[in-house]
């Protein structure tokens, strides 16, 4: 087992105008097995060509790539329009899985026939879709259980990310929420959180290690927070450790 990076962690140089190819060519090197890129920070110009880039990248890096879509799955119409085109997007560029946050579950979108299309437009595209807990009121412990059941009867083939920051902003605690999600949970997004803000891990309040050492092996673990270029190796390290450690148990 092995951390992961989503270029959440660049984001001052993101801010900057620096393209995720670029600050994904720094991690060569690293102990690291997979890197999410994140929609917003593509120009729709150029987005295309950079993420084909960013796929030979982690090609010869044997890193898996996964996309981010600033967006939810499910909308008060139903499925998100945009869907086709983003798995398009991921077969053309070597994207293994998009991950969308979950959005709001209405009558449109259980509509037996939106359900059955949105089944088969995953199946056939072999792209992996996850859908994420948001800081909303979608996003509650009490609402995600209940729609990732849903999803689960529906057999609707959607994955969890389950991002252990996202519980603080609506008040929740991640460890709650981990026990009660955890068979649903199939990415795993690692923050740790002080007074609602972000901080390296171990100045926070969450209790990660214990969250990384229930997860099984094939779960991947992404860093997703902004962290300074001198304090990426130690955070790699701290999680690469806990990862080891659970991989040898």
């Amino acid at each position: 087992m092995q951390v992961a990076i989503n270029t959440a962690v660049f984001l001052s140089e993101l801010q900057k105008g620096t393209s995720q190819l670029t600050c994904l060519q720094k991690l060569v090197g690293t102990d690291i097995n997979a890197v999410e890129v994140r929609g917003e920070f593509f120009d729709s110009a150029t987005r295309q060509q950079e993420l084909s880039n960013i796929a030979t990248l982690c090609q010869q890096q044997h890193w898996t790539l996964y996309y981010s879509v600033p967006d939810t799955l499910f909308t008060e119409a139903g499925v998100n329009p945009n869907l086709a085109a983003h798995l398009t997007l991921a077969r053309d560029c070597g994207v293994k899985a998009l991950k969308y946050s979950f959005g709001t579950l209405t009558t449109a979108a259980k509509n037996v026939a939106v359900v059955t299309a949105l089944k088969e437009q995953i199946e056939a595209s072999g792209i992996q879709v996850t859908i994420e807990n948001q800081p909303n009121a979608d996003g509650t412990l009490a609402t995600m259980h209940q729609n990732l059941t849903w999803c689960r009867q529906q057999r609707l083939p959607l994955a969890y990310t389950f991002d252990a920051g996202n519980w603080y902003w609506i008040d929740q605690q991640p460890e709650a929420a981990f026990q009660q999600l955890q068979n649903f949970i199939t990415v795993f997004h690692l923050k740790d959180i002080k007074q609602k803000e972000t901080v390296l891990l171990g100045d926070g309040t969450t209790d990660w290690r214990s969250l990384l050492q229930q997860l099984t092996p094939q779960i991947p673990v992404f860093l997703e927070y902004a962290i300074a270029p001198a304090e990426l190796p130690q955070q790699i390290k701290l999680v690469n450790d806990v990862l080891k450690q659970q991989a040898s148990s």
